[in-house]
């Protein structure tokens, strides 16, 4: 969009005319001789037939003269966004209950694991109903008798998606137990520390919420889930817990070797501990769910994806480039200041009238 500041100042061109008008104005002679019959029938040349170009260049120099003192300004929208995004803790359970394949009980071919990492990723990339996260900033931490940080909090989500590939079930020598109160406060402290980050200003994160998924009971925590959970209330971050599988100690279906090195399918009871896992989130104000299949554990990160929103604030400005001194873009062409312009005419005036098209006083 390009407007004039002064449009007033274009009654100025008014006078572009008269330069004309006064060159084309008969000029006293200045040699007087008494008659210039004969010289009228000399050919005249190329310079003599184009002697108008002088008075073009000059009137060419005052028109655009006065459309730089009329101002133009080119004037660009731009819209800047500010968003506060959350930070996110994801908690993923690797223990040896994790390969239950009850959330996939129509082909048995996934197990809790694979099952919570599909999901996890859906939630964070976006699939379906999950539309994705966008301005978040998210981690991972999984673990079994130890938690461990398998990815820091971060805004590269292929790399969190990466990492929940690396996820495997825990071996023994790992330790298969179950580790909720230590995971939790590793989290915890993982978002305590985004305040020393030097790349995030402390508005840029509008919260701090885990969220804690497992199938079992606590066995090999250090700090028990319950202190955990304390801790996270005192540092204002929000767990939402998510327990996965038959609650109460339902029978699942797992597979098993026997002595041959033949794989089959057993039954082993989990426990799964909801009282603690409910008491965490209403102690933090965050929220427990419960999920018995895939199905749900999807609805599950959708009404978390609902409870925790990024806030995203649009600002527009009027971006004026001022065409007289600037260079603008127009067109898709880059245009230099118009001041160039009446310089460049006058130089060519004042060359063409030393050279080529002079004239005699």
């Amino acid at each position: 969009m390009i407007t004039l500041a002064w449009p007033w100042m274009l009654a100025l061109l008014c006078l572009v005319p008269l330069v004309w008008w006064a060159w084309r104005r008969p000029s006293r002679p200045a040699i007087t001789w008494s008659s210039v019959r004969i010289a009228r029938r000399v050919p005249r040349t190329w310079a003599v037939r184009t002697r108008w170009l002088i008075p073009a260049l000059r009137c060419g120099s005052i028109a655009v003269l006065v459309i730089i003192i009329a101002r133009p300004i080119k004037g660009d929208n731009e819209t800047t966004q500010h968003a506060e995004g959350i930070a996110i803790q994801m908690v993923v359970d690797r223990s040896g209950s994790m390969r239950a394949l009850d959330l996939d009980p129509e082909s048995l071919q996934a197990n809790r694991l694979q099952v919570a990492r599909s999901v996890a990723a859906d939630f964070i990339t976006g699939e379906g109903e999950l539309p994705g996260r966008e301005h978040d900033l998210i981690g991972l931490i999984d673990f079994a008798s130890v938690p461990r940080v398998r990815a820091p909090l971060t805004f590269d989500y292929d790399f969190i998606d990466r990492a929940l590939v690396r996820t495997k079930i825990a071996t023994e020598e790992e330790g298969q137990g179950t580790a909720i109160g230590d995971a939790l406060a590793l989290a915890v402290s993982r978002l305590t520390e985004l305040e020393d980050r030097p790349d995030l200003q402390s508005d840029d994160i509008a919260s701090r919420i885990v969220i804690l998924l497992t199938d079992g009971e606590d066995t090999d925590s250090e700090i028990p889930p319950l202190q955990a959970a304390e801790i996270a209330a005192a540092m204002n971050v929000k767990v939402y817990t998510i327990a996965v599988g038959t609650p109460g100690g339902g029978l699942v279906p797992v597979p098993a070797v026997d002595p041959f090195g033949r794989t089959f399918i057993d039954r082993a009871i989990v426990n799964v501990d909801t009282q603690t896992l409910s008491t965490i989130a209403e102690r933090t104000g965050g929220a427990f769910f419960l999920a018995s299949d895939a199905a749900s554990l999807r609805d599950i990160y959708a009404q978390i994806d609902t409870l925790e929103k990024s806030t995203v604030t649009a600002e527009s400005f009027l971006h004026v480039t001022d065409m007289a001194v600037d260079r603008v873009r127009f067109a898709g062409w880059l245009l230099p200041p118009l001041l160039l312009i009446p310089i460049v005419l006058v130089l060519a005036e004042i060359i063409a009238a030393s050279t080529r098209w002079r004239t005699a006083p």
